[in-house]
């Protein structure tokens, strides 16, 4: 069976029951599948970054993580920020009761601290969002305007893309599958604010959905980077086509907080 086919097998699977869950399950439901989430991407991050470090240092960097998505739930952004402060200390003092034996640990506290930040903090903003008035339909506008730029900006670029959008880091991706992706990302919005955010304007919203879109290919880029820098095509194989569930999730990761600050503050 051809990758190709085993992506949108997996795709008719899983998306229906994400679909389900999304819809009829509770803020607790919810949250529970964004830390599942956040520990299966952050685990693969840590694999892809740290594969050399011993199992204290990962199931440090996981529980952390958990208490970041925790702390979004029980409190929103208040408790978080203070739990991402004590994460940089936690790891800190790790790496100094390290750093006689092992001169590296000063990378090793950067690469643990950025994957925090960059997998269970950013997509613990989906918990915030899901709390919103209209919640579960920002949800979903979210996930569909990214999971439909993704897929368009593949097709676009394998039938029409001649010029390569960075090469050093992902050579298939091309200007013309990017702004096919964006394309579709408008078509998404547009139909979303008709039939659910009617009091909204034209301009911000527009503004919105390109903002979206475009932090969503650059979460992708961002992720391709990481994996061509250890030499690996994908950061896991739990999803047959797809890769790992951060390949699944690299540019939700980086237009949900964009979503959340730039509706919180502008519209």
């Amino acid at each position: 069976m051809s990758s190709h086919l085993k992506r949108w097998l997996t795709a008719l699977v899983a998306g229906p029951l994400l679909v389900f869950l999304i819809a009829k399950g509770e803020q607790t439901c919810f949250a529970l599948i964004v830390g599942l989430t956040a520990t299966v991407s952050l685990s693969e991050y840590y694999a892809l970054v740290l594969s050399k470090e011993t199992i204290t240092i990962k199931a440090t960097g996981l529980a952390l993580g958990l208490a970041l998505v925790a702390s979004f739930y029980t409190d929103g952004m208040g408790m978080t920020l203070g739990v991402l402060a004590l994460a940089f200390l936690g790891s800190a003092i790790i790496c100094l009761a390290r750093f006689g034996t092992q001169n590296s640990v000063p990378e090793i506290l950067y690469k643990q601290v950025t994957g925090l930040i960059y997998i269970p903090f950013f997509l613990g903003h989906l918990i915030l969002i899901r709390d919103w008035n209209q919640g579960v339909t920002w949800i979903f506008l979210l996930m569909t305007v990214i999971f439909a730029g993704d897929t368009t900006a593949f097709y676009v670029g394998r039938a029409f893309g001649r010029h390569k959008l960075s090469p050093s880091i992902s050579p298939g991706k091309t200007v013309e599958g990017a702004l096919g992706g964006l394309g579709a990302n408008l078509f998404v919005g547009v139909i979303f604010k008709e039939c659910c955010f009617p009091e909204y304007g034209w301009g911000c919203w527009i503004a919105l959905i390109l903002v979206m879109g475009v932090l969503g290919q650059t979460g992708d880029l961002v992720e391709s980077m990481l994996k061509r820098s250890v030499g690996l095509k994908d950061s896991g194989r739990i999803m047959p086509g797809h890769g790992g569930i951060l390949d699944r999730i690299d540019a939700l990761l980086f237009a949900t907080p964009g979503l959340y600050y730039l509706k919180t503050y502008t519209l």
